[in-house]
């Protein structure tokens, strides 16, 4: 249930519209209507004066600010929700608005390339569009600084991130998000803090071992259309090697729709081909959104799967004609053709169900940028270059903060175990245990940045030593 009144929710709506600052507004319209109530005699109070009107007004704009403040503003989050880093978060308050969709980070804190942010996601067209399955996927970006770290101007950059949902308000359709951003040490973060996304999915229905309604005992011999090795643009279960040997696919159209009943696709086609189960989905190709490639199987009645002997990627113009890497440009795709081939006879095919995997997700494409002005944390920050070797890797540089610890470092042999090492922070308060360890690695190199995170901000003054895998690395 809302909060508000029809009218209260419609002042509400109308500001959450509204770029501004609110402390400041709030601010001056105190000081007007402190202005405007001592030019209004108390005889005239019975009379709908111009100033009376104002002040009328203005009182609305007053609850209107405190209402919104009330609702969605730092200290109200903070309130609400005591997030585990409340306590060294900076308040920010800036949004960004775009296809009806308002990003707003709420609060954040930044050590060099390490941040903690704290944002939200309304859907203010009362489409009630944000799910708790809506997240950013590949379209969240964060804005870094390349190093340049080759002799030829060479550079590289890198983030992750973690992203929990703290809270989904169902009546104002609001997702609260925490996410704790990583930036490889080559990269760091740009200050100001500068977040920003293009993609926002809002759902993701999941189709798993889903039937197709074909009756595999009906289907015939396949319609058929000849190919050359440049037709096929990828496959699996195959390798580049076998491509030459393929001469026909089933002819693309219209056998049925899939079981999600979205129409953007469909069983293209199904039939014989030299004794083998061959099946065809098309799908329109690009945008952001709708039908994933469906994985296709068939199931027999105890529930076993099989799975297809390869799969052969193919592509069609607006024509329908099938497109080839020597005389077409892959951009002239209208069409994408997956055909699965299963090794399973005509006579057999009654004792299978055809079934898939897939996901049909929805979403919004828009521009949403952010920019948080923080305070330098510098000051939070302890960074160490010592040559420490833990189990054939040599942490160079360790950086440790509020957020958690970094290590540059390098390693011995083929394979680079950093990230799955167990480290430790030894306080004067006792031992805290850090999650982690993301990071990358450079396998030419033999170069390693790892990092583990802390569930809650670390006191680095109470910090004595690092112990990672059991060796203890003694802070003075």
């Amino acid at each position: 249930m809302s909060k508000f009144d029809i009218d209260e929710q419609k002042i509400y709506d109308m500001f959450s519209q509204i770029s501004v600052d609110s402390s400041k507004i709030a601010e001056q319209v105190k000081t007007r209507l402190h202005k405007e109530n001592t030019k209004i005699p108390i005889k005239n109070h019975r009379h709908w004066t111009k100033s009376a009107v104002a002040a009328i007004v203005m009182s609305v704009v007053l609850v209107a600010t405190a209402t919104a403040t009330a609702l969605g503003g730092f200290d109200w989050f903070i309130e609400r929700f005591n997030p585990d880093f409340s306590e060294i978060l900076e308040p920010v308050e800036n949004y960004s608005e775009d296809q009806g969709i308002r990003m707003e980070v709420i609060g954040a804190q930044k050590y060099d390339n390490r941040a903690i942010v704290y944002l939200s996601l309304q859907d203010t067209t009362g489409q009630n569009r944000l799910t708790e399955q809506t997240e950013f996927r590949d379209g969240f970006s964060v804005k870094m600084n390349p190093r340049i770290i080759g002799e030829n101007g060479e550079f590289s950059t890198s983030m992750s991130w973690k992203q929990k949902i703290i809270y989904f308000n169902e009546d104002t359709n609001t997702i609260y998000y925490e996410f704790n951003i990583t930036a490889d040490p080559d990269s760091p973060l740009s200050n100001p803090l500068e977040l920003g996304s293009f993609l926002i999915y809002f759902d993701g229905r999941e189709y798993v071992e889903e039937p197709i309604s074909i009756s595999l005992a009906e289907i015939k011999d396949a319609e058929t259309t000849s190919i050359k090795e440049d037709n096929i643009w990828g496959g699996s279960g195959i390798g580049f090697d076998d491509y030459s040997s393929f001469t026909e696919v089933l002819t693309p159209g219209y056998y049925i729709d899939m079981p999600h009943g979205e129409k953007d696709q469909w069983v293209s086609n199904a039939g014989i081909i030299d004794g083998k189960l061959h099946v065809q989905i098309g799908r329109f190709s690009g945008g952001e959104f709708g039908s994933s490639d469906a994985a296709l199987f068939l199931m027999d009645k105890e529930g076993n799967l099989i799975s297809p002997d390869y799969g052969l990627i193919l592509y069609g113009d607006e024509n329908n004609r099938l497109l080839s890497h020597e005389e077409d440009d892959p951009y002239d795709m209208a069409y994408k053709y997956n055909e699965y081939v299963f090794s399973v006879s005509a006579e057999d095919l009654n004792k299978y169900t055809l079934c898939f995997n897939g996901t049909v997700y929805t979403g919004v494409e828009g521009s949403w940028k952010l920019a948080a002005n923080l305070s330098d944390s510098n000051k939070n920050i302890c960074t160490w270059t010592n040559d420490i070797s833990v189990e054939g890797h040599l942490f160079e540089n360790i950086t440790l903060s509020p957020l958690g610890v970094q290590v540059r470092g390098t390693y011995e042999g083929d394979d680079c175990m950093a990230s799955h090492m167990k480290l430790e922070i030894e306080t004067v308060d006792g031992i805290i245990s850090l999650e982690g360890g993301g990071g990358s690695q450079n396998p030419e190199k033999h170069t390693f940045n790892s990092s583990w995170d802390a569930n809650a901000p670390l006191d680095i003054t109470k910090v004595t030593a690092i112990i990672i895998n059991g060796t203890s690395i003694s802070i003075k």
